[in-house]
């Protein structure tokens, strides 16, 4: 599915570069700025990537999970200016994840998927890190700590789902979902102001959270498209 024939012109193609320009542009101007424009870049960017789900013929559920992750974008774009916000794009992003859950478990399997050695390794190393992401930020998370364990444990489920179809881009897109929610909950519940690590944080969570959705998209319309 990747690239698609056309060039620039084309509808998927177009709609794919207007995503990973909104994407750069919130990398490089929209983290350091709390402003309308770092809003928009940040919520249009994965927009941008349900529109494309929506035109190359995916199924609903994928478009649903990205419109959902986009909506979570936006609550936690503006929840830097106003910390009221921040449930709701838990909430947002955890629906998100329940209709990935779905949507992976529905896929018929490829011919291609992963060996199960393979699936067997990544399934565990999922298990560890959300064990221990909770175990770290339950005690940490005040009054918070039941929506934070709620989120861990549907994105575990996630990531399992991802190895039930065992298609290899969904599942490296699960895993990077995985990874990108663990160094933002880490950057915000468990790093100290003056950690040298904070500016890194942003960049990463950002680069393995949209390279999570364009892993989990391509996988999806290959699997579902073939």
């Amino acid at each position: 599915m990747l690239p698609f024939e056309g060039g620039v012109t084309n509808t998927e193609n177009g709609t794919l570069l207007l995503a990973l320009l909104l994407a750069a542009g919130y990398m490089f101007y929209g983290q350091r700025r709390n402003t309308p424009l770092k809003v928009v870049a940040k919520t249009l960017s994965v927009t941008m990537l349900a529109g494309l789900s929506a035109s190359a013929g995916g199924p609903w559920l994928l478009t649903l999970a990205l419109m959902l992750c986009a909506a979570g974008d936006f609550f936690l774009a503006i929840e830097q200016m106003d910390k009221r916000f921040f449930l709701a794009g838990l909430g947002a992003f955890l629906a998100g994840h329940i209709a990935y859950v779905v949507l992976f478990v529905a896929l018929p399997q490829p011919d291609n998927a992963l060996p199960q050695w393979t699936l067997a390794i990544v399934g565990v190393a999922m298990v560890a890190v959300a064990l221990g992401m909770g175990r770290r930020l339950f005690p940490v998370t005040g009054e918070l700590r039941w929506p934070v364990s709620a989120y861990v444990a549907v994105i575990l489920i996630m990531g399992l789902a991802s190895l039930w179809n065992g298609a290899g881009l969904i599942v490296a897109g699960a895993a990077c979902f995985m990874v990108s929610d663990s160094i933002l909950a880490a950057e915000r519940f468990l790093m100290k102001a003056e950690s040298p690590f904070r500016q890194f944080a942003g960049p990463a969570v950002w680069i393995t959270y949209f390279a999570a959705q364009v892993l989990i998209l391509f996988g999806v319309l290959g699997v579902f498209l073939a």
